[in-house]
């Protein structure tokens, strides 16, 4: 997966720039998966920071691990193009896949 950031958990994703702590969040889903994998995977953008990350998700704490910057899309709007139609793809076998290539020409 391409990522311009990574961190160990949020623990360290919120360290590292306090605006997240505090930022309006879109959530798009806590069931994101990885052909082959049971993990479940989060994805959120972040209005402050223009972030928008994938972690994996804990469910029984609802903590994250392994946090990663897919790309930085100034607003919402942009957000909204990028991902048009995420809804049926977050269910997907590879859903994780899925927004990788539509993230990878920003990332670049």
């Amino acid at each position: 997966m391409h990522a311009l950031s990574t961190w160990a958990d949020e623990a360290a994703f919120h360290a590292a720039d306090p605006r997240r702590r505090f930022s309006f969040e879109v959530d798009l889903g806590a069931t994101w998966r990885r052909e082959g994998s049971n993990d479940a995977w989060r994805l959120a953008w972040l209005r402050e920071t223009g972030e928008l990350y994938v972690c994996r998700a804990d469910g029984y704490d609802g903590s994250c691990t392994d946090v990663s910057v897919l790309a930085l899309v100034p607003r919402e709007r942009d957000l909204d193009a990028m991902l048009a139609g995420w809804r049926e793809h977050r269910v997907h076998p590879d859903g994780l896949s899925w927004v990788v290539r539509r993230t990878a020409p920003v990332a670049a």
